[in-house]
């Protein structure tokens, strides 16, 4: 029992890291509302696009997103189910005051 807990607690653990990230957080957040690809990202978040490139990968290599590839652009989408339950709890408790981010949801 105790060594199912810790690996259950070693995983949370590990998403927690990966959240903690100020920018893989905004990607998460914005990747929840639509599918988005690199260009779309850096242009919402103005970072260089080697570091969009690099947290991508990260969170791809984590299985928390996933990529379909479309002509020349790869667009990338939330795959972990639970991760939009996660993210809306930290929205309401810490982003009420906010304005809605600047991307329009996807119908």
């Amino acid at each position: 029992m105790q060594h199912k807990l810790w690996k259950k607690a070693e995983k949370v653990s590990s998403l927690l890291a990966l959240l903690s990230n100020p920018l893989r957080l905004l990607i998460i957040c914005l990747l929840l509302k639509k599918e988005l690809c690199a260009t779309e990202l850096l242009e919402i978040l103005g970072t260089t696009k080697g570091n969009i490139s690099q947290h991508l990968k990260l969170l791809y290599m984590e299985k928390l997103i996933t990529k379909r590839k479309e002509g020349n652009r790869i667009y990338y989408s939330i795959a972990d189910k639970n991760l939009k339950a996660i993210i809306s709890c930290l929205s309401d408790c810490y982003c009420k005051d906010m304005k809605t981010l600047p991307i329009k949801e996807q119908k």
